[in-house]
C-alpha cells in the first residue's frame, strides 16, 4: 500500500540474497531461534509478517537494547576499549588516505595513457615502472606516503596495496564508475544513437567497438558521444553483429526501442537493405534511422576516383615508388633529408584517401628539390645499377609535363576536400554546417571543372 518502515537494525546480504537482524546476530542468545539471527531469511512472500513477529519478540528487544547501548557508548567514547577504538579509527583514516593517493596516481597515469608497470613489481628496485616510481617520489614529500613506505620497509605490514592485482582492480573500478556515469546520463536522456565499427587487434581478432551518442541534460544541454565497450566478433555477418548489438544493449540496460539513430560504415553486412544490421534493427524499431558514415563515404568516393583511370593509377604509382626508393635505405633517406629540408615524402595508403594529400604535399611544393635528390642518388648515392636506373627514371618522370599537371590538379582538389573532411570529423560539427560545407565543396569542384584546368596548366608550366 506504499507504506514504508524504517528498521535500522535490518541488514541485507547481496551475496546470500537474505536479510539479517544486526542486533540479534551480534548479541546472539541460545533462546533466539529466529532465522534473522542465524542463517538469514529469504521468505519474501510473507516477509512483513515475519519481521513484525521478530521485532516484537523478547529476544530481539533484549539484543536491540544491547546493540543500541553499545552504539551509544562507541559514539560517546565511553567504552572500556576507547583507546582501542581510537587506534582503529586512526588506522582506518590512515589507510583511506593511502588508498586516496594510490587511486590518484593510477588516475593520473591512466588519463595520460602512461604504462603503470615495469620489469619489476617491487618497491625501491630499478625499472619498477611509473606507478611504483611515483609512489616512491610522493613518499619523499608527503607525510602519509612516507609513513606507508616506512612500514613496508620495516616489515611492519605486508599489506601495501601496490601490487599489480590491486592496480588492475582499481583501474577496473574506475572504469566501471565512468561507464556507469555515462550510462546513467544516457538513460536520463532516454533517446540515443549507436555507432559501430569493426577493426582487427594485434591477435588478428575482429573487435566491434560500441559507441553511443545522446543529448546530455545533466548540466548544459549538449550532444555527447562516448565509447562504451569492445566485443570480439567471430563472424561478421549481419545476423551475428545484430545479435551482439542486442546483447550489449541488454547488458547496458538500454532499450532498443529508445534508439533513434544508427551510424556504420558502408559495408554490405552493416548497411544492407535486406540482411544488413541496420535493416534488422529497423524491423524491431522503425524509428532507429540509419545514417552511413559521411567521412567513410567520402573516403570511398576519393579512393575510387584515384583508381578510375590508368593515368591516375600511374601517377600515384610514381609517388609511391619515390617513397619506397628513399625509405628502403638509411643512406638514401639521408640524401633526401639533406636535399629536401621542409617536407619528406610520405607513403601511400590504398584504404585511406587522406594519405594521398599527405604524399602529394612534398611534391607539390618541393618537386625541384626531390628531383635533385633523385639525380644525386642516381649519380653518387648507390653502386647498384638497378637503383641508379630507377632513380633516373623517376627523375625523368618528375620532369614530364603531364605528370606536373596531374600533380597540380590532384593537390588542388584533395586539399579542398581535406578541409571539408577534417571539419566533418569535428565533435562540434552540426548537420547544418556539414551540409553547407559539402555544398561549397561540390560548387568548388564544379567551378574547377570549368575554370580550374587553365590555372592548373599555368601552375604546371611554372613548376616545369
Amino acid at each position: 500500500n506504499g507504506e514504508s518502515y524504517i528498521r535500522s537494525w535490518l541488514c541485507y546480504s547481496k551475496k546470500l540474497d537474505r536479510i539479517f537482524c544486526i542486533p540479534c546476530k551480534l548479541f546472539f542468545c541460545d533462546k533466539n531461534k529466529s532465522s534473522f539471527a542465524t542463517t538469514g531469511s529469504n521468505k519474501w512472500k510473507n516477509i512483513h509478517d515475519y519481521l513484525r513477529s521478530h521485532e516484537n519478540s523478547p529476544e530481539h528487544r533484549k539484543s536491540f537494547a544491547s546493540w543500541f547501548e553499545a552504539c551509544h557508548r562507541l559514539e560517546s567514547r565511553q567504552t572500556i576499549d576507547q583507546k582501542l577504538q581510537a587506534d582503529i579509527i586512526k588506522e582506518r583514516d590512515h589507510w583511506r588516505l593511502v588508498l586516496d593517493r594510490l587511486c590518484n596516481i593510477i588516475l593520473y597515469l591512466a588519463t595520460h595513457n602512461i604504462a603503470l608497470r615495469g620489469s619489476s613489481d617491487r618497491l625501491f628496485t630499478k625499472n619498477n615502472g611509473n606507478f611504483l616510481g611515483l609512489v616512491e617520489l610522493l613518499g619523499k614529500y608527503d607525510v602519509t606516503m612516507h609513513e606507508h613506505l616506512r612500514r613496508i620497509s620495516s616489515q611492519e605490514t605486508h599489506v601495501h596495496y601496490c601490487s599489480n592485482t590491486i592496480q588492475n582492480e582499481i583501474i577496473t573500478l574506475m572504469g566501471s564508475s565512468v561507464k556507469n556515469t555515462i550510462l546513467d546520463r544516457a538513460r536520463q536522456a532516454k533517446y540515443y544513437s549507436i555507432i559501430l565499427d569493426c577493426t582487427p587487434d594485434l591477435s588478428h581478432t575482429e573487435q566491434l567497438s560500441v559507441t553511443i551518442r545522446f543529448v546530455d541534460v545533466s548540466s548544459d544541454v549538449s550532444p555527447k558521444e562516448h565509447f562504451i565497450t569492445f566485443r570480439a566478433v567471430h563472424e561478421s555477418s549481419g545476423q551475428s553483429l545484430f545479435d551482439i548489438i542486442l546483447k550489449v544493449l541488454e547488458e547496458l540496460n538500454l532499450d532498443i526501442k529508445d534508439c533513434r539513430g544508427q551510424g556504420y560504415d558502408n559495408g554490405s553486412n552493416m548497411k544492407g537493405k535486406n540482411k544488413g544490421v541496420q535493416a534488422r534493427i529497423l524491423q524491431i524499431n522503425p524509428r532507429a534511422f540509419f545514417m552511413p558514415c559521411g567521412c567513410h563515404s567520402l573516403n570511398l568516393v576519393i579512393s575510387d576516383c584515384a583508381t578510375s583511370c590508368t593515368e591516375s593509377v600511374s601517377f600515384f604509382g610514381v609517388i609511391q615508388k619515390i617513397y619506397t626508393l628513399f625509405s628502403a635505405s638509411v643512406g638514401r633517406w639521408k640524401i633526401l633529408t639533406d636535399t629536401v629540408p621542409a617536407f619528406t615524402v610520405k607513403p601511400l595508403c590504398t584504404t585511406r584517401w587522406e594519405s594521398r594529400i599527405e604524399c602529394l604535399k612534398p611534391l607539390r611544393y618541393q618537386v625541384i628539390e626531390i628531383h635533385d635528390a633523385l639525380l644525386t642518388l642516381s649519380e653518387h648515392g648507390s653502386s647498384d645499377p638497378a637503383i641508379k636506373h630507377e632513380a633516373q627514371t623517376l627523375a625523368s618522370q618528375l620532369c614530364d609535363y603531364n605528370f606536373l599537371v596531374m600533380l597540380v590538379i590532384w593537390y588542388d582538389i584533395l586539399f579542398r576536400i581535406n578541409i571539408v573532411s577534417k571539419s566533418m570529423q569535428s565533435n562540434t560539427m552540426d548537420l547544418g554546417s556539414a551540409v553547407s560545407l559539402m555544398e561549397s565543396c561540390a560548387e568548388y569542384i564544379e567551378n574547377y571543372r570549368l575554370n580550374g584546368f587553365a590555372k592548373a596548366l599555368v601552375d604546371a608550366k611554372e613548376l616545369a
